[in-house]
């Protein structure tokens, strides 16, 4: 019985002094993270915003649309560094996915590229947060790449009206 007691009294100590701590992400998709790197939503970012990979290597960047509403339509223009990225491939998102595929169009311009994604759905119009693109980089030399997606980037609502974009994302790719 004294050994219960004892137990009893350890396991309730244990447990009291327990903290739960919450780690700390760094997640360019969460509204404050956006909003303290001066990203407001509606916006259109980059996810992940800082990707390192080998010379000659690939990196995976995804163009997300944060918090947008109503949107039919997007543009969006990324300018890199052509001397240090190339662009192996550029595929739609599944923001816009639906029963049918979006209209998707990409063009490589030698430091900007270019993409056209138009919703397709039968509600016409998309709201929320998700991948619009996904962004193949091959790495030509070592070192840092800025990504910027700039200005001439667009929401559009079902009647091609633009819809302020209040945040334009940027992004870093590493190569050693």
């Amino acid at each position: 019985m004294r050994w219960i007691k004892q137990y009893i009294i350890l396991i309730g100590f244990l447990f009291i002094s327990c903290e739960i701590v919450e780690p700390e992400l760094d997640n360019p998709l969460d509204t404050e993270a956006s909003a303290e790197k001066g990203v407001a939503p509606p916006a259109l970012v980059f996810f992940p915003d800082n990707v390192s990979t080998n010379t000659g290597g690939n990196a995976v960047v995804n163009i997300y649309a944060l918090e947008v509403e109503n949107v039919a339509g997007i543009v969006v223009k990324v300018n890199y560094d052509n001397s240090k990225l190339n662009v192996s491939s550029v595929s739609p998102g599944s923001f816009f996915s639906d029963s049918q595929n979006p209209i998707f169009i990409s063009e490589d311009n030698q430091g900007t590229l270019d993409i056209y994604s138009f919703y397709m759905g039968s509600d016409k119009v998309k709201s929320g947060t998700g991948p619009i693109a996904v962004i193949i980089f091959t790495t030509k030399v070592p070192g840092s790449s800025q990504l910027n997606i700039i200005q001439g980037s667009e929401l559009l609502d079902e009647n091609d009206v633009n819809i302020e974009i209040k945040g334009l994302g940027k992004g870093v790719v590493n190569a050693q």
